[in-house]
């Protein structure tokens, strides 16, 4: 079955008292309403506005990635979706048929969790064909089926194994091939690779590019992991900071050019430059420690521009006409340089640089930025 899922309008409820987001400060304060009247939903006791008005649209054989911290509210979204939890408002539509108040196993929806759960006692292909034989399909006729789903997966020749007998990987396979083989037309994945270590995540999400492309199912991916979302996504948005979801769209557009400085955060991906936009010759600047840079459209007040590692060099000596700043501290990572400057005056900034940066401790340094988004600060 291919399917196209459409959300509304859609209000997703948590549970219990309110908890901030990760990216929130100590004592700041958020608000869970946006604007919502109360008066008008129907909360279950307990339940408080999570997600507010959320409105996107997942065509067939595409996925969208739900980027968000701990807490921010991805699961409770899928839970909705699927019909798990209820909504406080809004409408849920698959193949243009409105599924809100259905029960989940009317709904063509399949929810995979975090871990795989695979009946031990079943083999693995009696595992795989479990959904067709509750539905009465003929069990050589389920089988059958669910051999081909093993197959397009590549791990047929585990079919006739018990689960206990599955490396991590394979086991997320054997899900997704029973996920696929209920035939979803939507099929929702809450963070299939975040127990993963690293050897085994590549295998899965291999595996998770394979399902969605011989599926057809409209997919919701949600994950805390950037590159999880870009190695699926069809499209990405992000839960930013007072839970809200931004605008989907192509994964190298979120990372170009993120809509928020709470979204640019979370991608975990640029250096945030502490300075002021004010007013320039020809045009709004960005002025920090290190220099000035374009800022168009930027209205004046203190900004953070965020900046990625190949997006600016970092040159031994006073050669440019830019200031000159001295390294303090140097972090080298797996595939970046951070850097620790300061200025004459001793205020700081972090960097995030190219993995052949030379600069060391006690050097004296001059950084051009090449590219930037610059936002007002919190």
């Amino acid at each position: 079955m291919t399917g196209t899922l459409n959300v509304r309008d859609l209000c997703v409820l948590f549970a219990g008292p309110p908890r901030p987001s990760v990216l929130d400060g100590p004592g700041s304060t958020i608000s869970y309403t946006f604007g919502t009247d109360m008066a008008s939903l129907r909360m279950p006791p307990g339940h408080r506005i999570g997600l507010n008005g959320l409105t996107f649209t997942v065509q067939a054989g595409e996925c969208l990635a739900v980027l968000g911290t701990s807490g921010a509210g991805k699961s409770s979204l899928l839970r909705t979706v699927a019909g798990l939890q209820p909504a406080g408002r809004g409408t849920v539509h698959v193949n243009g048929r409105d599924v809100s108040a259905l029960p989940p196993e009317q709904r063509g929806i399949v929810y995979l969790h975090q871990e795989p759960v695979l009946f031990p006692h079943l083999s693995v292909i009696r595992n795989v064909a479990f959904p067709l034989t509750l539905r009465g399909v003929p069990t050589r006729d389920a089988e059958r089926r669910a051999f081909d789903m093993l197959m397009r997966l590549r791990v047929g020749e585990l079919a006739g194994n018990r689960p206990d007998a599955l490396s991590g990987g394979q086991r997320h396979r054997v899900a997704l091939a029973r996920a696929l083989c209920a035939d979803p037309a939507v099929l929702l994945l809450d963070e299939p690779l975040s127990s993963l270590d690293p050897a085994v995540r590549g295998d899965v999400r291999a595996a998770l590019l394979q399902a969605r492309e011989v599926s057809g199912a409209a997919t919701i991916l949600v994950t805390h992991d950037l590159d999880d979302a870009m190695a699926v996504a069809t499209q990405v948005s992000a839960i930013g900071r007072f839970a809200e979801l931004s605008t989907p769209t192509a994964p190298a557009d979120l990372l170009h050019t993120p809509p928020s400085l709470d979204v640019a955060q979370l991608l975990g991906i640029y250096a945030t430059l502490g300075g002021a936009v004010e007013p320039g010759t020809d045009g709004m600047v960005f002025r920090w420690i290190g220099g000035v840079l374009p800022a168009p459209g930027a209205a004046p007040g203190p900004s953070v521009a965020c900046v990625r590692s190949h997006e600016l060099d970092v040159r031994l000596g006073d050669q440019l006409d830019a200031p000159v700043l001295t390294v303090d501290v140097r972090r080298d990572a797996a595939h970046e340089v951070l850097l620790d400057v300061r200025d004459a005056a001793g205020a700081l900034a972090s960097l995030r640089t190219a993995i052949g940066t030379v600069a060391q401790p006690g050097d004296r340094v001059q950084v051009t930025v090449h590219h930037a988004r610059v936002f007002a600060e919190h």
